[in-house]
């Protein structure tokens, strides 16, 4: 009776090693077919508003915490100073319109003279080759007595006179054409006196701040009054638009893992629901614990000094209609990937 039950339980300590053995099988096969982490957090793209031009805040439309849909207004600075610039460069405008109509007459003027030189050259021209075959018909004849030396003398003086004509008629030419001025400066100072307007409009339209997308509001520490300066930001806005969970798998989980595949998130706040989504991309670089440094590379620390661990790399779950009381950016969360 003793060796029985010493048999039975050789046999039943057998069988449970051998299904231990089974479990840690299907465990460790089930871990490379759906490979998991806890630590991933939830993320969102943010917008850090900052004013486009700097000024005293008047209205300060919007709440820590608060929930605003896109083309919602934000903030307003003073508009008054930017109305100013844009009444004056509007100023400006008008007066080098008016410049550039005076100048385009004058232009008209001096084009007008040029062409009455031109054609006082002309008929200096024309008197010259008159007076230069006058004079070379009569100087044949004087010698057989048909005409007195003074006509020929005439005719020479003629030629002279028509001559010195023409010279200056040349000369008043080449002054008018000399004095014809351009519309181009003017043009040019009209051009940019307009870039200017527009951009006096424009800043004028960007003293109202509007909601570039759907979002909470997140980091809001000032009120009414506050003096914004351009390119600093006065607060955040969390874009719930669109959702991602972000998780940092061990690097021997990677092999296999590529963008498209399905996944589940669940959220350590409501652990009980699942959370589906699709792999967007999986990280190529993260910064090391030791040696150089990659500026702009995510760093994820290892959690043993002693012992040497496999380097965990980020990887990103886009996740599909999330419920949205549960989205909270950082917040803890476990995914496991279905493969």
């Amino acid at each position: 009776m003793a060796f029985v039950r010493r048999a039975l339980g050789i046999l039943f300590s057998v069988a449970v090693v051998c299904a231990l053995c089974v479990l840690a099988v299907l465990a460790s096969r089930r871990l490379d077919a759906r490979p998991r982490t806890d630590d991933a957090f939830l993320q969102a793209d943010l917008v850090h508003m900052a004013p486009d031009v700097s000024g005293r805040v008047l209205v300060l439309a919007v709440q820590d915490n608060q929930l605003v849909h896109r083309g919602d207004l934000l903030f307003s600075i003073d508009p008054e100073p930017y109305r100013l610039r844009v009444a004056q460069a509007a100023a400006e405008v008008r007066g080098l319109e008016g410049k550039l109509g005076v100048t385009g007459d004058q232009v008209a003027s001096e084009t007008s003279k040029a062409a009455a030189a031109n054609t006082g050259i002309g008929t200096a021209k024309a008197q010259l080759a008159l007076a230069t075959s006058t004079l070379a018909r009569l100087q044949p004849l004087l010698a057989r007595g048909f005409v007195t030396a003074q006509q020929v003398d005439q005719a020479r003086t003629s030629r002279q006179s028509a001559q010195l004509t023409l010279e200056q008629a040349q000369q008043q030419a080449d002054e008018a054409r000399q004095g014809i001025s351009s519309v181009k400066p003017a043009q040019e100072e009209l051009a940019a006196a307009r870039a200017a307007l527009a951009l006096a409009e424009r800043d004028l339209r960007l003293t109202e701040a509007r909601a570039p997308c759907d979002g909470r509001i997140a980091g809001l520490d000032v009120a009414a009054g506050e003096f914004a300066a351009a390119g600093h930001p006065l607060f955040t806005i969390i874009d719930t638009e669109h959702w991602w969970a972000i998780g940092n798998f061990r690097e021997t989980d990677l092999v296999g893992l590529e963008p498209g595949q399905p996944a589940e998130v669940y959220v350590l706040s409501r652990p009980g629901r699942v959370l589906h989504g699709t792999v967007e991309s999986v990280g190529w670089g993260v910064t090391p614990d030791e040696g150089a440094q990659f500026e702009g590379l995510p760093h994820v620390p290892r959690s043993l000094n002693w012992v040497r661990i496999a380097q965990r790399f980020p990887v990103r779950i886009r996740l599909d209609a999330p419920p949205p009381e549960m989205m909270r950016v950082g917040a803890s969360a476990a995914i496991v990937i279905r493969r």
